[in-house]
């Protein structure tokens, strides 16, 4: 019984100064110019090795880190006409600028595989977040988490009748690049 609250407790986010607060759930690569880290290690890393992921170098931010920076929050119906949820983190834009972007598009994954190419003048002129809590409560791996972007259909009229494609969950990897030219 112990084992099982721990492990639920371990999905809900970690506390602030816990030992999970250190652990890294976003790594941003690709054409940046801030990186803290070296290559992907096949052997400790098997999640960016199953999705094909490879990198020389990249940037890191863990919960403290990503909770540093400013917060806003949103408040946006989840799924497209479900409840509407207030959802809060950092811009997307504030997290990538620290990476020093030199691409213009973001290729963002999930845990569970699924991508979206997104250009980062998108995430600019639309105040994107990168949510860590939902309704005041960390987003938690085997929910929405560890982070999810977040955007304002609800107050900007650019985004009315927005579908949820691009409302990524489980968000762990931002790919920085180049789009190719039509």
């Amino acid at each position: 019984m112990v084992a099982l609250l721990t492990g639920l407790a371990a999905c809900q986010g970690p506390t602030p100064g816990s030992d999970e607060a250190s652990g890294n759930i976003l790594t941003i690569y690709g054409e940046i110019g801030t990186v803290d880290r070296g290559p992907v290690d096949p052997v400790t890393e098997p999640l960016f090795g199953a999705f094909g992921m490879e990198f020389e170098a990249a940037s890191l931010f863990n919960w403290t880190s990503l909770n540093a920076i400013e917060q806003h929050s949103i408040a946006s119906d989840f799924p497209a006409g479900g409840p509407v949820r207030r959802f809060s983190g950092p811009l997307l834009r504030d997290v990538i600028d620290i990476a020093d972007p030199r691409g213009d598009t973001l290729v963002v994954t999930a845990l569970d595989g699924y991508q979206r190419e997104i250009s980062l003048a998108r995430i600019v002129d639309h105040d994107v977040i990168l949510a860590l809590r939902m309704d005041g409560q960390p987003l938690g791996v085997g929910g929405y988490g560890p982070a999810m972007l977040v955007w304002p259909r609800g107050s900007d009229p650019a985004l009315d009748g927005m579908p949820d494609d691009d409302w990524l969950w489980g968000v762990f990897a931002v790919e920085v690049v180049t789009a190719a030219a039509d």
